[in-house]
């Protein structure tokens, strides 16, 4: 008798395509691999520009039934100033909107909901007070992301909006666990930091993936790789911050010794400030359409992460590329990576230009790193992966559920 299938609901506060940042990749792949076997009714939330027809059927084509709802931010803004201020961290306020509370009520009504899932707390406002079995997919504790940030901000008008959410965030993550039977986080070390806050909710370690067969190696060998590339989202703040530490910090000691050294710096939205960087040293690529390219071609992935928590995704598609990868205690956390082995890890800027340099300059090392990194994804971080651990996840929640019957 094959397995019953399954009436899902699932929140998104981003649509699912295209693959561009893990809010949207996640999500992507989870409902890739359960509308495999159940049906699957989606509701999402999209800023910005009308969704392109085609990628819109590329998840409707996984047999979803797709419910998009338009988020206007302007408004959104307004809602949060005048209704969820003091009452919602500013996350969360932003994006509980009455049209996608009368879409999901809607749909409540019209089926019967064998499950649900909530991607993202931003979505969790939604079903908490559902009696049905649900999932929440946090993936990351937000009260200790914003408490890191706050401590790293050296901005004020940042530092206080941070510090602000920190505290509304303390009092919110530790109370909205309770409602579903489930909460997923992607590192163990968020779920220790959430157990701080609330010790008695379930919690679950849903990784995160990449997809190896796209993000591979390329033919050629180490020796013919060049270059140390950083890439990201340049208008997210954190990752700004990662450039200046990189451009004024690290790379003029990877240059003193090795003057022809090249950075690369591969990423969407720059600022101004960042697109007038460009200088006989350091390449400047925006808005690329495939990563993989560049990828395969760096020498050295540097990833100077200080503060956040959860899996750096970027981190995932280095690795799985066979990139060497220079990274910090944060920046590899969720990757069971061993410094020397599956990649370099240093604190100081001193260690992670001295980490660049071995790397660029010994291809032993180089070739050790690489290898080791691929195999280590390919094991641990495929979407095959991930997906038997969502196959666990469901089958737990759903027998939680009659166990409290």
């Amino acid at each position: 008798m094959g397995e019953k299938q399954l009436e899902i609901l699932f929140l998104t506060a981003r649509f699912p395509y295209p693959l561009i940042g893990g809010d949207r990749v996640k999500p992507h792949y989870l409902l890739k691999h359960l509308s495999e076997k159940h049906k699957i009714t989606l509701v999402s939330f999209h800023q910005g520009e009308e969704i392109k027809a085609e990628d819109r059927a590329i998840i409707e084509n996984m047999g979803l039934d797709v419910h998009i709802i338009k988020l206007n931010p302007l408004k959104a803004a307004a809602n949060l100033s005048f209704k969820h201020l003091f009452s919602l961290p500013l996350e969360i306020g932003y994006y509980y909107q009455n049209p996608f509370k009368r879409k999901v009520e809607e749909l409540f009504k019209a089926k019967k909901f064998d499950l649900c899932f909530a991607f993202f707390m931003r979505t969790a406002e939604y079903l908490k007070n559902k009696k049905i079995p649900k999932v929440l997919i946090a993936e990351d504790c937000r009260a200790l992301y914003q408490k890191r940030s706050f401590e790293e901000s050296n901005h004020l008008l940042q530092k206080a909006v941070r510090f602000w959410e920190y505290k509304m965030l303390c009092k919110y993550e530790k109370k909205i666990v309770d409602y579903f039977d489930f909460v997923t986080f992607v590192t163990e070390q968020d779920i220790a930091s959430m157990r701080l806050y609330n010790s008695k909710a379930n919690y679950f370690l849903l990784t995160n993936g990449t997809d190896v067969n796209h993000f591979k190696p390329s033919e050629s060998d180490i020796s013919s790789r060049e270059g140390v590339l950083f890439s990201g989202k340049l208008d997210i703040w954190a990752n700004e911050i990662m450039l200046q530490r990189i451009i004024n910090k690290i790379h003029p000691i990877v240059k003193k010794d090795l003057p022809n050294a090249i950075l690369n710096i591969v990423g969407a939205n720059p600022r101004q400030n960042i697109r007038s960087l460009s200088t006989q040293d350091i390449v400047l690529d925006f808005n690329v359409p495939n990563m993989l390219p560049f990828l395969q071609k760096a020498r050295v992935f540097l990833h100077p992460h200080t503060g956040a928590t959860g899996i750096q995704n970027k981190v995932l598609e280095a690795m799985s590329c066979a990139c060497p990868v220079v990274t910090t205690p944060t920046g590899i956390q969720g990757i069971d990576a061993v410094h020397n082995v599956h990649c370099l890890i240093g604190e100081s800027d001193k260690e992670l230009a001295k980490h660049t340099i071995e790397l660029l300059k010994n291809n032993d090392l180089a070739n050790k790193i690489s290898r080791n990194a691929r195999q280590l994804i390919v094991e641990t971080h495929s979407w095959e992966f991930v997906n038997h651990q969502l196959d666990e996840l469901v089958a737990r929640t759903l027998q939680a559920e009659r166990l409290a019957v």
